[in-house]
């Protein structure tokens, strides 16, 4: 869905839109299967005269836990402000505190707004306690077999030995 988000913002519109993201392209490996996410999005104008975009993601997505390596559903609650500007120059020229997103023929793509939201929202790694509260630690074992058998009969050489055998040659 395309909205022009600077007649958006003039207008003081709002909307809200439920998208079925898919673990496909930028998603691939982030998501483990499709979820469903809302979008609320509000358009408004500042003090200054400044296009702005006030959002709200929120649902489930499933993702990968990355102790146990279950799905689980993390739940997202994801707010942000968007100034939308033509130019890269625009961008540049905005104060820090300000996130702009450039709009290339008035022409903003919510799909890909709410793909970025939620790519710079999500945690390094992902885990149990940040889905579901819990620690999966303890239900986990972390052996991946069977450790070779050391024989007593063998002597063992000390590491050490070669420089020993040196120094007695001085």
């Amino acid at each position: 869905m395309l909205i022009d988000p600077f007649r958006f913002a003039k207008k003081g519109d709002q909307l809200e839109k439920v998208f079925n993201l898919k673990p496909e392209g930028r998603l691939e490996g982030l998501i483990t299967a499709n979820s469903d996410v809302n979008l609320h999005l509000e358009g408004n104008m500042t003090e200054q005269n400044k296009f702005v975009l006030d959002g709200r993601i929120t649902g489930k997505v499933s993702v990968q836990c990355q102790v146990c390596l279950d799905n689980i559903q993390m739940p997202i609650d994801i707010d942000f402000r968007l100034y939308p500007v033509s130019s890269e120059q625009l961008a540049e020229d905005m104060q820090q505190e300000f996130e702009p997103v450039i709009v290339e023929d008035n022409k903003l793509a919510l799909d890909e707004l709410v793909i970025n939201e939620l790519i710079l929202s999500m945690p390094v790694v992902t885990t149990h306690i940040d889905g579901e509260g819990k620690d999966c630690t303890d239900n986990v074992s972390f052996t991946s077999g069977s450790l070779p058998e050391v024989k007593q009969d063998e002597k063992k050489v000390s590491p050490f030995a070669i420089l020993n055998s040196i120094k007695q040659k001085d």
